[in-house]
């Protein structure tokens, strides 16, 4: 007697053993879909800036003139709308009609571009530009010759298969700490995104690059403001802990007006770019450079 085999297992066997059919389907391009306004609801870009950040990175991106490839300026949609919503690669990808996996290349080869062009759009003030910074500044509170604010946020990232302890947090998040100096007009000066959680602001603040620039260039006179997790360094001015006299209650006043704007820059970026508002589940280098990439387009924004 032949030996009976339930439906539900023949169905599976039926179609694992199937191979998955290719479909070719016509990409959509937003361009000719949405007007500006539309354009950056959807993306935080109007069509001309999109076009102008096409022209950045087209370099940096893979395109084949085979049929069906998505051409730089479709690529460079999919991933300003991952960056703008934090959704699914795949309900990005459906947009304009590629795979899960297209979406992500194309979020990756985006970033990297972005990444590559960094130096263009974020360095720190220099000749006439540093002298507008400061004068900027001190219109707020007063406060003479500061060039920048420093401060670190955090963004939330899946659990890594690596090192996980170095990036939990005592709610069991885990985190990457960047690090980022910005200006008057809420433009950043300076991102560092590579550290995990664990990694203290002041400590990433003696290790880069930016923090040993500023203490062997910057002139007398001329400081970053940073908050009580910082050491103070001739060219670091923090808040005073304890302050007993009237010049230092001054200080410490006029010190938290000048840096609220470092919070309120950090505000302004996670909600023009969603995703780094929740979780993005990805591996922490693929974060990082998504970090950068957004910390770009957000001073491209501005500009």
């Amino acid at each position: 007697m032949a030996q009976m085999i339930p439906r539900f297992l023949a169905e599976e066997e039926t179609s694992s053993s199937m191979a998955r059919q290719r479909v070719f389907r016509d990409l959509n391009d937003p361009l000719d879909c949405y007007d500006d306004m539309e354009l950056v609801r959807r993306f935080r870009f109007s069509r001309a800036s999109i076009s102008k950040i096409t022209e950045l990175i087209a370099n940096y991106l893979n395109f084949t003139e085979r049929s069906c490839a998505a051409s730089p300026h479709l690529q460079v949609c999919v991933a300003l709308q991952f960056f703008a919503s934090g959704t699914f690669q795949i309900i990005c990808g459906d947009g304009i009609n590629v795979s899960q996996a297209s979406a992500s290349r194309y979020i990756r080869d985006v970033s990297l571009g972005l990444q590559a062009i960094y130096h263009q759009f974020v360095s720190l003030p220099a000749g006439l530009k540093r002298v507008e910074v400061k004068n900027k500044f001190s219109e707020i509170a007063h406060f003479p010759g500061v060039v920048g604010l420093v401060n670190g946020t955090h963004i939330r990232i899946q659990r890594p298969w690596e090192n996980e302890a170095d990036y939990i947090n005592r709610h069991f998040y885990h985190l990457i700490n960047v690090h980022a100096i910005c200006q008057p007009d809420g433009m950043f000066s300076d991102v560092l995104a590579r550290f995990p959680w664990s990694v203290h602001d002041s400590r990433i603040w003696k290790i880069s690059g930016v923090g040993m620039h500023v203490e062997n260039t910057f002139s007398i006179g001329e400081h970053i403001l940073g908050d009580s997790g910082y050491m103070m360094r001739p060219h670091l001015l923090t808040p005073y802990r304890q302050p007993i006299s009237t010049p230092q209650f001054n200080y410490n006043y006029a010190h938290k007006r000048t840096r609220v704007i470092v919070e309120q820059t950090f505000g302004r970026w996670k909600r023009r770019f969603h995703c780094l508002h929740g979780e993005l589940r990805m591996s922490p280098d693929k974060v990082c450079s998504i970090i950068v990439a957004c910390a770009v387009l957000h001073n491209i924004a501005i500009q």
